[in-house]
């Protein structure tokens, strides 16, 4: 929703935002200066969600914004604004003007307040006015009658400071929170009816309570409380529980909420149970955030998988609309394209091998033309992807970062004598290491590096030149300390080829392949365990605590629990084991696939734009630390949308 009305993405942050009942316009605060907003004031602007039109409230220079409540048709908007201090306001977009809400000569001194609430049809609005000296910010409630443009004082000074306010439609009800009057009920809910006066309390009983809202009707009061969230009833003074967790908006009439639980933050229909889309981990809630009947919610994120395009890496306000059930779909996700120039152009040459660090930092192999040995490596760590080999070396490939980037090693010729070489970038300090050679001789061939999560160790497959000891030498795992300079042996020294190292966290447990199992060795007590049944057992994965392991065989992929011997399998093939050991990532026929290991749950990744497979095959998949996001390759054209370079891409999905 934080974009212009032709669509272009904001260049700042934008939050803070409130739905209509209707679900048509949205208010949001940004500080994006193509809205003509700035970094230190806050600027408020009103979408229209059908017609796409963007309208700025503005009061004039140097004024901020903040805290939008909306009336059922987005015809009403309060808000907060001020050039030192933020006083309440109301904004009528029929007529486009704003008009400041402050009483004839109120009692004390006040210099600042904010909107509490709005009725639904905008006749009425609570606010609060207060001044700094201490909690005093909201020490007065106030019901403005838009109609009659009259004030009424609600709740005095003498009650305490106001933790929050609700005015039903009629605007004869108002429920407002004050502090308690023990350290046990530090809160209490108050509902005062403007006809008679009266005040009767909501929350008794319930402990330490917070306000949600009153219903239009005037007739039930919503509340979070220790234990869930309930609903009193002010005819029959009886309290009832609805839910787990906490509300954080409610409809009008108080049927629909968005309830924080232990299944993530969603909208609920509080008399069905039916549920809505888990929103994602960072979205940012609002009291106003939920249109009627619960079809829709408004949140800020920074999340770039939710809609196609979202590349300002900024956040923003997002709209979900959809159905509750009772199995609700999960959040729509959109796959990204990492492997692009600089300026957000397709890379003209194939791009393949992602690896994953945390979050979203993934290194890849990608070609400058058409020429298969013109390779380079780069690495997305949060900043745009920027190149790590230093381009003299010849072919780059097989980039592997530590979790967060800082470190990302590769494979590329050796630049003394052009041989092979395993190198590291501190992409932190731009130093380049290289590795060549064991106790002064030099490898003949060296490959498959893989740096640990800690960002300390990388481990690599390397093969000596032959002696009369050892005439057909095979390919080992070793281990380098990247601050010390040591190489340790990780492998035995005779034998069978060992290959295709995946190293933890903490540089200890080193991962391997060597003739048909996988082998993991404790390089603390030298202590050399096998997973798996012996036999054509390959590319093993590790988790960062080392406990874990990830491997091929056969026809299934097998995730190994080292400490219990505890064993997951499914069909499929290329295994990558989060950091945390709670998802794999593999694929099956054409396709990369997410299994949730503890639940057996699996996921399609690979997914086109309107939620099939991919077209052509997807291949190594890479997942990240927490099992949040997956890299793989493809050169299918339908996953997003202007892929028409006819070569493999690297993608990133974010999958929770």
């Amino acid at each position: 929703m934080s974009t212009a009305a032709d669509g272009t993405q904001a260049d700042g942050p934008s939050n803070d935002a409130a739905i209509s009942a209707d679900g048509r316009h949205v208010a949001f605060t940004s500080t994006a200066p193509s809205f003509g907003c700035a970094q230190f004031f806050p600027c408020l602007l009103v979408k229209d969600l059908a017609a796409g039109g963007l309208t700025r409230i503005d009061l004039g220079s140097g004024y901020t914004y903040g805290s939008p409540r909306m009336s059922a048709d987005g015809g009403r908007v309060g808000y907060s604004a001020g050039v030192r201090f933020l006083v309440p306001y109301l904004y009528d977009r029929a007529t486009g003007r704003s008009e400041q809400l402050w009483p004839e000569n109120p009692p004390g001194r006040n210099e600042l307040g904010r909107v509490e609430s709005i009725s639904p049809d905008g006749t009425h609005v609570a606010y609060t006015i207060g001044n700094r000296s201490g909690p005093q910010g909201s020490r007065l409630l106030y019901v403005r009658d838009t109609a009659t443009g009259t004030d009424e004082l609600v709740s005095p000074a003498e009650e305490g400071s106001k933790g929050g306010a609700s005015v039903s439609g009629d605007g004869e009800r108002v429920a407002y929170q004050l502090p308690g009057l023990t350290e046990d009920d530090p809160s209490d809910v108050f509902v005062r009816d403007r006809a008679t006066g009266e005040r009767t309390q909501a929350d008794t009983g319930l402990g330490a309570a917070e306000l949600v809202r009153v219903t239009a009707d005037g007739r039930r009061v919503l509340l979070d409380a220790e234990n869930g969230v309930y609903v009193h009833d002010l005819r029959t003074g009886e309290s009832r529980r609805v839910a787990e967790g906490r509300a954080l908006s409610a409809t009008a009439d108080g049927r629909y909420a968005v309830v924080a639980g232990e299944d993530g933050v969603r909208v609920r229909d509080l008399r069905t149970g039916r549920l809505g889309a888990a929103l994602p981990a960072d979205a940012q809630p609002g009291t106003d955030m939920l249109a009627a009947e619960g079809r829709a919610v408004t949140f800020g994120s920074a999340a770039s998988h939710l809609v196609a395009g979202d590349t300002n890496r900024e956040s923003d306000v997002f709209v979900l609309s959809g159905r509750l059930r009772k199995n609700p779909a999960p959040m729509p996700s959109v796959t990204e394209r990492i492997s692009m120039t600089s300026d957000g152009r397709q890379r003209p040459g194939a791009s393949y091998d992602p690896a994953m660090g945390e979050g979203k930092v993934v290194a890849f192999t990608s070609q400058g033309t058409d020429d298969p040995k013109d390779t380079d490596v780069f690495v997305d760590a949060g900043g745009g992807v920027s190149r790590v080999d230093s381009g003299t070396q010849g072919p780059a490939h097989q980039g592997t970062p530590c979790s967060s980037g800082r470190m990302v090693g590769y494979v590329a010729p050796f630049e003394p004598d052009g041989g092979p070489g395993v190198h590291i970038r501190n992409r932190a300090v731009g130093k380049l290491s290289s590795l060549g050679s064991y106790q002064g001789v030099r490898f003949t061939w060296m490959g498959q590096p893989s740096v640990d999560p800690g960002c300390r160790w990388i481990a690599y497959a390397a093969t000596l030149p032959p002696t009369d000891a050892d005439p057909h030498p095979r390919s080992r795992v070793y281990r380098f300390r990247l601050d010390g300079g040591t190489t340790d042996v990780v492998s035995a020294l005779r034998g069978e080829a060992a290959a295709n190292p995946s190293i933890s966290d903490d540089g200890r447990y080193i991962a391997f392949e060597q003739g048909g199992r996988v082998c993991v060795r404790d390089l603390d007590t030298g202590a050399l365990e096998t997973a798996g049944a012996e036999g054509h057992a390959s590319a093993p994965s590790l988790s960062a605590d080392g406990r874990k392991v990830a491997f091929r065989q056969g026809r299934n992929v097998h995730v190994v629990d080292l400490d219990t011997g505890a064993t997951t399998r499914v069909e499929g093939a290329e295994p990558s084991l989060s950091g945390d050991g709670t998802h794999v990532a593999y694929t099956s026929g054409r396709s990369v696939y997410l299994l949730e290991i503890a639940t057996g749950k699996r996921q399609l990744i690979s997914v086109d734009r309107w939620g099939g497979r991919n077209d052509l095959p997807a291949r190594h998949p890479s997942v990240n630390a927490d099992g949040t996001v997956v890299a793989f390759q493809s050169a299918s054209p339908d996953l997003v949308e202007g892929d028409t370079n006819g070569v493999s891409d690297v993608f990133l999905r974010t999958v929770r």
